[in-house]
C-alpha cells in the first residue's frame, strides 16, 4: 500500500536494493535494474534499446547511453526528447559483463514487439518484491530513486531536469517530502 506518497511508487532504500539484486537471477533483468538505477529512465524506454545505443561496431561499450525520442515518453506539450546520459563506471562493469546480441534489440524476445516488455520486467520484479514481503514499490522507483538521490547530494534541480531530460516543475514532482531536510534547512538560519 502507498503510504503518504501521493499515489507515487516508494523510493529504494539500500536494503530493497540489495535485495532486488540478490533476486535477480536473470542477466538481462539484472542489467534493466542497473540501467534503471544509472540513469533513471523509464522501463518502457529501457527495455527498448538497441545495442547500438551502447555498445560501438566493435562491441565497445560507448561513452553514453542513448534513450531515442521515439522510446520515451511525450511531454504534455506532445513531444519527446533524444536523452543521452553519461555511462557510470559501476554501470559500465555491467556492460562490459553482458553478451548482448549481434545488432537490434539489447533484450531482445519472442514478443510481437520483438523486445521483452516493460509489463514482464514489472512482473519479474513484483515477484521478488513480493518474495520479500516488500510493498509499494514499482518499475518507477528507481525514477524517483535517481532524483531523490542526486538531490541530497546537492545537486541542483536545474541540473537533475537537465540530466533527467525533464522541466524542473515535473523534477519536483518527483522528490519526496523530507522532514529531516526540512529541519536542516531551519537549522541554517541565524539571526
Amino acid at each position: 500500500m502507498k503510504n503518504r506518497r501521493r499515489g507515487q511508487a516508494a523510493i529504494w532504500d539500500n536494503g530493497t536494493i540489495k535485495k532486488i539484486r540478490a533476486g535477480l537471477k536473470s542477466p538481462c533483468q539484472r542489467l534493466i535494474f542497473e540501467i534503471s538505477l544509472f540513469t533513471g529512465e523509464r522501463i518502457g524506454a529501457i527495455t527498448q534499446l538497441k545495442v547500438s545505443d551502447i555498445y560501438d561496431e566493435h562491441g565497445l561499450v560507448l561513452e553514453t547511453i542513448t534513450f531515442s525520442a521515439s522510446t520515451r515518453k511525450a511531454t504534455k506539450h506532445g513531444s519527446a526528447s533524444t536523452r543521452q546520459v553519461p555511462i557510470h563506471p559501476d554501470l559500465l562493469l555491467h556492460f562490459e559483463r553482458y553478451s548482448p546480441p549481434s545488432h537490434g534489440f539489447l533484450f531482445p524476445s519472442g514478443s510481437s514487439s520483438g523486445h521483452i516488455t516493460p509489463k514482464a520486467v514489472d512482473k519479474y520484479w513484483r515477484k521478488i518484491l513480493s518474495d520479500y514481503g516488500i510493498t509499494g514499490f514499482s518499475t518507477h522507483s528507481s525514477r524517483r530513486w535517481v532524483i531523490n538521490s542526486l538531490r541530497k547530494t546537492g545537486i541542483s534541480i536545474v541540473t537533475i531536469g537537465e540530466l533527467m531530460g525533464m522541466s524542473i516543475n515535473t523534477v519536483r514532482h518527483y522528490l519526496d517530502n523530507d522532514p529531516t531536510e526540512c529541519a536542516r534547512a531551519i537549522a541554517t538560519l541565524s539571526v
